[in-house]
């Protein structure tokens, strides 16, 4: 059990003839108006002993069939049961993984965002004019850049 979750099984109106019919099924109330007032009283005594390990988990004909052929049972009480548990089980688990995929998407979004937010220093990139010939060529570039701009724009 996920947690000490205790499974219910439960049926609707129009199910619980067809699970009747199945193999091994004869222990269930003959009606399901029988079967609900049973759930409604033990479900009474749970909340009176404020009991809320319980879930309830809905029994589908075919697929609690599909189940019961795939592992070779009958649908006695302890079948229908144990049908339920897993299924609350796999339920359980696959909303665990989902949380935790969450939680896990959650912490990487703040770690980029803190990453992102960060303030950083501004570093110049720049390399130092050389001296020499080089940096004669380099300053007569640039006086000549110089001079065609305000040539350009003052006209």
């Amino acid at each position: 059990m996920t947690r000490g979750f205790k499974a219910i099984p439960v049926y609707t109106a129009k199910d619980y003839p067809l699970i009747r019919k199945l193999a091994g099924a004869d222990d269930m109330p003959e009606t399901w108006e029988e079967w609900h007032t049973d759930f409604e009283a033990s479900k009474a005594k749970r909340l009176h002993r404020r009991d809320f390990t319980h879930a309830k988990v809905l029994v589908r004909p075919g697929k609690f069939k599909a189940w019961l052929d795939e592992n070779s049972l009958s649908a006695s009480e302890h079948a229908r049961q144990l049908y339920a548990q897993e299924r609350l089980d796999s339920k359980r688990a696959r909303e665990e993984g989902r949380h935790e995929m969450e939680q896990m998407l959650i912490v990487s979004q703040r770690q980029l965002l803190s990453y992102y937010m960060q303030p950083r220093p501004r570093v110049a990139h720049h390399k130092p004019v050389p001296k020499g010939p080089v940096g004669f060529i380099y300053a007569a570039i640039a006086g000549l850049y110089l001079a065609w701009l305000a040539h350009h724009w003052l006209g």
